[in-house]
Protein backbone atom coordinates (compact mmCIF):
# COMPACT_ATOMS: atom_id res chain seq x y z
CA UNK A 1 0.00 0.00 0.00
CA UNK A 2 1.50 3.32 -1.12
CA UNK A 3 0.88 6.12 1.43
CA UNK A 4 1.82 8.78 -1.14
CA UNK A 5 -0.87 9.41 -3.76
CA UNK A 6 -0.03 9.42 -7.45
CA UNK A 7 -1.92 12.64 -8.14
CA UNK A 8 0.91 14.90 -6.96
CA UNK A 9 3.66 13.14 -8.90
CA UNK A 10 3.24 15.23 -12.05
CA UNK A 11 3.94 18.41 -10.12
CA UNK A 12 6.62 17.06 -7.80
CA UNK A 13 9.61 18.65 -9.48
CA UNK A 14 7.95 22.07 -9.48
CA UNK A 15 6.93 22.11 -5.82
CA UNK A 16 8.83 23.71 -2.98
CA UNK A 17 9.07 21.81 0.31
CA UNK A 18 6.28 23.99 1.72
CA UNK A 19 4.08 23.28 -1.30
CA UNK A 20 4.77 19.55 -0.86
CA UNK A 21 3.70 19.85 2.77
CA UNK A 22 0.50 21.64 1.74
CA UNK A 23 -0.40 19.00 -0.86
CA UNK A 24 0.47 16.11 1.47
CA UNK A 25 -1.45 17.49 4.45
CA UNK A 26 -4.49 18.39 2.31
CA UNK A 27 -4.68 14.91 0.80
CA UNK A 28 -4.05 13.21 4.13
CA UNK A 29 -6.81 15.23 5.78
CA UNK A 30 -9.30 14.33 3.05
CA UNK A 31 -8.37 10.65 3.28
CA UNK A 32 -8.66 10.63 7.06
CA UNK A 33 -12.12 12.25 6.91
CA UNK A 34 -13.25 9.39 4.65
CA UNK A 35 -11.53 6.84 6.87
CA UNK A 36 -13.34 8.32 9.87
CA UNK A 37 -16.68 7.92 8.09
CA UNK A 38 -15.86 4.27 7.40
CA UNK A 39 -14.86 3.69 11.02
CA UNK A 40 -18.17 5.22 12.16
CA UNK A 41 -20.07 2.96 9.74
CA UNK A 42 -18.13 -0.03 11.13
CA UNK A 43 -19.29 0.85 14.66
CA UNK A 44 -15.89 2.07 15.87
CA UNK A 45 -16.63 5.56 17.26
CA UNK A 46 -13.26 5.89 19.01
CA UNK A 47 -11.37 5.19 15.80
CA UNK A 48 -13.67 7.57 13.91
CA UNK A 49 -13.06 10.34 16.43
CA UNK A 50 -9.27 9.83 16.35
CA UNK A 51 -9.25 9.96 12.55
CA UNK A 52 -11.41 13.12 12.52
CA UNK A 53 -9.04 14.74 15.04
CA UNK A 54 -6.07 13.81 12.87
CA UNK A 55 -7.82 15.22 9.78
CA UNK A 56 -8.58 18.46 11.60
CA UNK A 57 -4.93 18.81 12.65
CA UNK A 58 -3.79 18.12 9.09
CA UNK A 59 -6.21 20.77 7.79
CA UNK A 60 -4.67 23.28 10.19
CA UNK A 61 -1.21 22.44 8.82
CA UNK A 62 -2.43 22.77 5.24
CA UNK A 63 -4.09 26.14 5.93
CA UNK A 64 -0.94 27.49 7.56
CA UNK A 65 1.22 26.26 4.66
CA UNK A 66 -1.16 27.85 2.16
CA UNK A 67 -1.00 31.15 4.00
CA UNK A 68 2.80 31.11 3.77
CA UNK A 69 2.74 30.04 0.12
CA UNK A 70 0.50 32.91 -0.87
CA UNK A 71 2.04 35.41 1.51
CA UNK A 72 -1.37 36.34 2.89
CA UNK A 73 -5.03 35.70 2.42
CA UNK A 74 -6.50 38.32 0.11
CA UNK A 75 -9.54 40.50 0.52
CA UNK A 76 -12.98 38.90 0.22
CA UNK A 77 -13.26 40.26 -3.33
CA UNK A 78 -9.86 38.78 -4.27
CA UNK A 79 -10.72 35.47 -2.61
CA UNK A 80 -14.02 35.22 -4.49
CA UNK A 81 -12.28 35.95 -7.78
CA UNK A 82 -9.69 33.23 -7.06
CA UNK A 83 -12.38 30.74 -6.03
CA UNK A 84 -14.25 31.44 -9.28
CA UNK A 85 -11.07 30.98 -11.31
CA UNK A 86 -10.31 27.70 -9.51
CA UNK A 87 -13.88 26.45 -10.08
CA UNK A 88 -13.58 27.27 -13.78
CA UNK A 89 -10.27 25.40 -13.94
CA UNK A 90 -11.89 22.44 -12.17
CA UNK A 91 -14.74 22.43 -14.68
CA UNK A 92 -12.28 22.27 -17.59
CA UNK A 93 -10.02 19.70 -15.88
CA UNK A 94 -12.95 17.47 -14.94
CA UNK A 95 -14.14 17.39 -18.52
CA UNK A 96 -10.69 16.26 -19.69
CA UNK A 97 -10.45 13.64 -16.95
CA UNK A 98 -13.89 12.34 -17.88
CA UNK A 99 -12.90 11.95 -21.52
CA UNK A 100 -9.66 10.23 -20.52
CA UNK A 101 -11.48 7.82 -18.16
CA UNK A 102 -13.99 6.92 -20.84
CA UNK A 103 -11.19 6.40 -23.38
CA UNK A 104 -9.53 4.04 -20.90
CA UNK A 105 -12.88 2.21 -20.45
CA UNK A 106 -12.99 3.12 -16.77
CA UNK A 107 -16.76 3.60 -16.58
CA UNK A 108 -17.01 4.05 -12.77
CA UNK A 109 -14.39 6.82 -12.84
CA UNK A 110 -16.05 8.40 -15.88
CA UNK A 111 -19.43 8.38 -14.13
CA UNK A 112 -17.99 9.90 -10.97
CA UNK A 113 -16.17 12.59 -12.93
CA UNK A 114 -19.31 13.40 -14.94
CA UNK A 115 -21.23 13.79 -11.68
CA UNK A 116 -18.39 15.94 -10.30
CA UNK A 117 -18.48 18.17 -13.39
CA UNK A 118 -22.24 18.65 -12.99
CA UNK A 119 -21.80 19.56 -9.33
CA UNK A 120 -19.01 22.02 -10.21
CA UNK A 121 -21.57 23.83 -12.37
CA UNK A 122 -23.43 24.63 -9.14
CA UNK A 123 -20.18 25.96 -7.67
CA UNK A 124 -19.76 28.27 -10.66
CA UNK A 125 -23.35 29.45 -10.30
CA UNK A 126 -22.82 30.08 -6.58
CA UNK A 127 -19.68 32.10 -7.16
CA UNK A 128 -21.31 33.96 -10.03
CA UNK A 129 -23.89 35.40 -7.63
CA UNK A 130 -21.27 37.49 -5.84
CA UNK A 131 -22.27 40.59 -7.80
CA UNK A 132 -25.99 40.19 -7.05
CA UNK A 133 -25.58 39.07 -3.45
CA UNK A 134 -25.30 35.73 -1.70
CA UNK A 135 -28.16 33.84 -0.10
CA UNK A 136 -28.60 33.48 3.62
CA UNK A 137 -28.65 29.65 3.48
CA UNK A 138 -26.77 27.00 1.56
CA UNK A 139 -27.02 23.23 1.58
CA UNK A 140 -24.40 20.81 0.20
CA UNK A 141 -25.28 17.37 -1.11
CA UNK A 142 -23.22 14.86 0.85
CA UNK A 143 -23.32 12.45 -2.09
CA UNK A 144 -22.05 14.56 -5.00
CA UNK A 145 -21.11 18.02 -3.69
CA UNK A 146 -23.90 19.96 -5.42
CA UNK A 147 -24.53 23.32 -3.70
CA UNK A 148 -28.16 24.36 -3.26
CA UNK A 149 -28.88 28.00 -2.43
CA UNK A 150 -32.09 28.48 -0.47
CA UNK A 151 -34.14 27.25 2.45
CA UNK A 152 -35.15 23.67 1.69
CA UNK A 153 -33.54 21.54 -0.99
CA UNK A 154 -35.54 19.00 -2.93
CA UNK A 155 -33.96 16.03 -4.65
CA UNK A 156 -30.44 16.73 -5.86
CA UNK A 157 -30.51 17.58 -9.57
CA UNK A 158 -27.12 15.90 -10.09
CA UNK A 159 -27.37 12.57 -8.22
CA UNK A 160 -31.05 12.47 -7.22
CA UNK A 161 -30.21 12.23 -3.50
CA UNK A 162 -33.10 12.85 -1.13
CA UNK A 163 -33.26 16.14 0.82
CA UNK A 164 -31.96 14.41 3.97
CA UNK A 165 -28.60 13.93 2.24
CA UNK A 166 -28.05 17.70 2.16
CA UNK A 167 -26.22 19.36 5.03
CA UNK A 168 -26.80 23.00 5.81
CA UNK A 169 -23.68 25.15 5.80
CA UNK A 170 -23.39 26.63 9.29
CA UNK A 171 -23.36 30.39 9.73
CA UNK A 172 -19.85 31.51 10.59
Amino acid sequence: MNPTPDCGDALSSDLTPLAHAFVHQSLAAAKNRVRAQKAAQDGQPGTAMALRALAEAQEIHAKKALTFLRGRIGSSTENLALALLEAREMAVDTLGWTVQSEAESDKPAGSLLTQMARAVASHLALLGTSKTGFRARYHVCSICGYVYAGDTPGRCPVCQAVPEKFSEVPVA
